[in-house]
């Protein structure tokens, strides 16, 4: 069995395990990642939102939006920017929000394989040892952490980062107690509008048993996501005529979108909000997802992944010099958690137009 030694240990290579990555080694720590491919999703169609933009430029990965940009002229597999939203939420009149008066700017809609690989790229995460494997345990023994690898490598390190999204492995191997929000399924699939198809605003559409979400990914190209109870998601799932059905009685899509070509693949995922009861301990720490993960509504999940990332690696720096660094990045989750929590309630309860419906009901609901 190999042993091996590092300052960091990285489960999950992710935008939140990337970025924890390169702010490590900028920082002097050695790191080795661990991201088990197995358990990866598809996601597409994401916002990259401004406040995410600014943060990466901040962080000095400008350099990742411009190839994202670049990518956009060369190939036409781009990142289109996003010009703000168009509701249809609590009404059958439009609620229009420009890109102009957000303080942070435009957004880009990304492929998030494309994203994520560009990122990798760009922050220079190449040279960092990588194992493409299962944790199987992991135990602090004296200050170090033991981490039992399916491949059968052994690591020893002084801190461990949990980066593995929603699922939350190191958490739940560690036994933390996970909130787990009101049950949400999306189902995303690609399609081709009929009309419209260079509309650069993402359509949010309410109807009685969910939420619609649609924008443009690619020259020819767009995203549909539908948000609803996991019960309604199954009968949904690879069923074209119950999605026609959807579609059919919206008339705020159809009417901007026309008739939709959708794609073959439907892609399922609990969407849920959840977030750790404890997001750090002794020697250990979680970002991303894995710590806090937001309803879709919130448009936020890639900014928390990168900003949450960037806090671990100051908390892990600050812990060796100041001991009430852990209460204070506690502290800040709290009130992200609580702010977030408030926004949720309060856009849901917006729609009155389905009181009796059970997804409004559930979702009209303030949590613990």
């Amino acid at each position: 069995m190999d042993q091996l030694t590092t300052d960091v240990c990285i489960a999950g290579r992710g935008p939140a395990g990337i970025i924890a990555a390169r702010q490590l080694v900028l920082a002097g720590f050695s790191v080795i990642i661990i991201d088990n491919p197995s358990h990866k999703i598809h996601k597409f169609g994401e916002t990259l939102p401004g406040s995410a933009i600014r943060l990466l430029t901040k962080l000095g990965l400008q350099s990742v939006i411009e190839a994202l940009q670049k990518d956009q002229n060369l190939h036409q597999d781009y990142s289109p920017r996003v010009s703000g939203n168009m509701s249809f939420w609590g009404s059958e009149t439009a609620l229009f929000t420009d890109a102009l008066q957000d303080p942070y700017g435009f957004g880009l809609r990304i492929d998030r394989q494309v994203f994520d690989a560009l990122l990798a790229q760009h922050a220079q995460i190449d040279k960092i040892p990588q194992f493409s494997t299962n944790i199987l345990d992991l135990k602090k023994i004296d200050n170090n952490w033991n981490v039992h690898l399916e491949c059968g490598t052994s690591i020893s390190a002084k801190w461990i980062i949990d980066a593995t999204g929603r699922s939350a492995k190191i958490s739940r191997l560690l036994g933390i107690e996970r909130h787990r929000g009101i049950p949400l399924v999306a189902l995303y699939r690609s399609c081709t509008p009929e009309k419209n198809i260079s509309f650069n605003k993402t359509i949010i559409s309410s109807d009685k048993n969910g939420w619609l979400y649609a924008g443009k990914i690619s020259e020819s190209h767009w995203v549909m996501g539908y948000h609803t109870t996991p019960k309604t998601a199954s009968t949904l799932h690879n069923n074209a005529q119950n999605w026609n059905s959807i579609l059919g009685k919206n008339t705020t899509i159809s009417g901007l979108l026309g008739h939709l070509e959708l794609k073959k693949d439907i892609y399922a995922h609990d969407v849920r909000s959840a977030w750790l009861k404890q997001g750090l301990g002794d020697g250990w720490i979680a970002c991303g997802d894995a710590l806090l993960a937001f309803d879709p509504i919130a448009g936020q999940g890639l900014f928390n992944a990168i900003y949450t990332g960037m806090k671990a690696v100051e908390n892990i720096i600050q812990s060796a010099k100041d001991k009430h660094s852990q209460a204070q990045y506690l502290a800040e989750i709290n009130r992200v958690i609580k702010t977030y929590e408030n926004r949720r309630y309060a856009l849901y309860k917006q729609e009155q137009r389905w009181l009796n419906s059970a997804f409004w009901k559930a979702h009209q609901t303030t949590t613990d």
